[in-house]
Order: C-alpha cells, then sequence, then structure tokens
C-alpha cells in the first residue's frame, strides 16, 4: 500500500463525494481517515466504486505500466506530471472500454467513441471538459460554473481571517471555443481536519469549493503547465 498516494487521492477525491456526485456513502469518513492518520485500508476499495475516476487510474497505470495505486498514477490525473507524455490518441479506446465496464452508460460511451479527441490526456482536467463534468453520472448541469468548481483550481493565500481564507484563485473562462486561465478572488472556509496550518502566500489546491491541499512550488508547476496543455489541445 503505498499511504503517500492514497492519502493524495483522498485529498481531492473527498470534496465531490462529500456532495454525493462520486463513490459511495461510506467514503467520506474513510478519506478523512486516511489523510489524518495514514490509515488508508480501506481507500482503494472507495475508490474501485467511483465510475469515471476509477477508469483513469486504470488507463494511466496501463499505458504507463504503473502500479494502479501509485503516486505518480494519481499524481497524474489530479496534478499532472511526464506520465501524460506517454499517452497517445489510440488509447483514448483503453478508456472508454474501462468506462463500460465500470458502468458508465452505454449511449455515452458510443457517443465518445463517435467524437474523438484530436489529442488524449488523461488528466482530471481532460474529463471535466472532453468528457464534460456531469454528464456521465449526471450530478450537475454541464456549465462554466460546474467546471470552475470541478477542474483543480490553485491560488495564493491573500488574506486569513479565522477560518476563511481570500485566495486569488487561477479558474477558466470561455472565449469562443477555447478556454483560458482568469484570476478570481474566492473567500472559503478551511478545514483543519484536511489542512491543518495555512500562511499568507501559500500555493493551495481546491477542488468543489474545497481547499484540499498545500502546494509546493513544482506542484504549482506542474498544475500550470497540464492546466494550460489541456485546454490548448482542446482549443
Amino acid at each position: 500500500m503505498d499511504t503517500k498516494a492514497l492519502q493524495l487521492a483522498s485529498r481531492f477525491s473527498l470534496a465531490p463525494n462529500s456532495l454525493g456526485y462520486c463513490g459511495k456513502n461510506t467514503a467520506t469518513q474513510r478519506f478523512i481517515t486516511c489523510i489524518q492518520s495514514g490509515h488508508c485500508q480501506f481507500v482503494e476499495d472507495e475508490l474501485r466504486k467511483f465510475i469515471v475516476l476509477y477508469p483513469y487510474y486504470k488507463t494511466i497505470a496501463k499505458i504507463a505500466k504503473q502500479p494502479l495505486f501509485s503516486y505518480k498514477v494519481i499524481e497524474s490525473y489530479w496534478i499532472g506530471n511526464d506520465l501524460l507524455t506517454q499517452a497517445k490518441p489510440e488509447h483514448y479506446d483503453i478508456l472508454l472500454e474501462a468506462f463500460k465496464t465500470q458502468g458508465v452508460p452505454e449511449w455515452f460511451v458510443a457517443e465518445l467513441r463517435q467524437n474523438r479527441p484530436a489529442f488524449f490526456i488523461p488528466n482530471h482536467l481532460f474529463q471535466v471538459l472532453y468528457i464534460g463534468v456531469g454528464k456521465a453520472s449526471g450530478a450537475v448541469p454541464f456549465n462554466i460554473s460546474s467546471i470552475n468548481n470541478c477542474m483543480v483550481r490553485w491560488g495564493n493565500v491573500e488574506q486569513i481571517n479565522s477560518s476563511r481564507l481570500t485566495i486569488l484563485l487561477n479558474s477558466l473562462r470561455k472565449n469562443g471555443h477555447r478556454y483560458e486561465l482568469v484570476k478570481k478572488r474566492a473567500h472559503l472556509k478551511i478545514d483543519k481536519k484536511i489542512i491543518k496550518e495555512v500562511k499568507l502566500g501559500d500555493c493551495v489546491g481546491v477542488h468543489w469549493r474545497m481547499i484540499v491541499k498545500k502546494l509546493n512550488k513544482a506542484e504549482e508547476n506542474k498544475l500550470e503547465f497540464w492546466t494550460k496543455k489541456i485546454c490548448a489541445s482542446l482549443g
């Protein structure tokens, strides 16, 4: 068991699960326990029940010949790393087959098969923008508000007021057929169960308006690089 990898997966999976969008209702407390204590023995089982997340882990692991729940696989999906450079357009079929196995509706898989991307980058933002946030599960409408909530946004803490932070977040806006990065200020509550301490100037990652991780400079750079890369590939 790669505890560090499962803690990373738990951080980013916690918000949509706690909102009832993905996974089973048993997962939330197991994710929190994993983050807090490193006791992650049930997390792999919970992640296997996510309808679109688990197929991406399977796809990346198969392409890169890496263990399914390894840190590099999980980081490549949520933040981005060099494993993504190994993905080719033909690997898109691996994802679609994994979708079918996971229970994504057959009509939707058939639609995705007909509309193939010019570039295949099996990262969370590809799922959000190309496959379409909410389209597989019907949990939320596919619009710019859902896109910004679901994408992994990041930014620096500008102000701390008790448990509420003001953060200048990198977000997306639609410009014609393209998506481009813009800065949007957000006021978000910090959950001390997930992040114990944040200082002014820290860079944090946000998912579904939950502050899920302090990002180091390398993670910030990877997230920015792959966000821009995916937006450009879909333009």
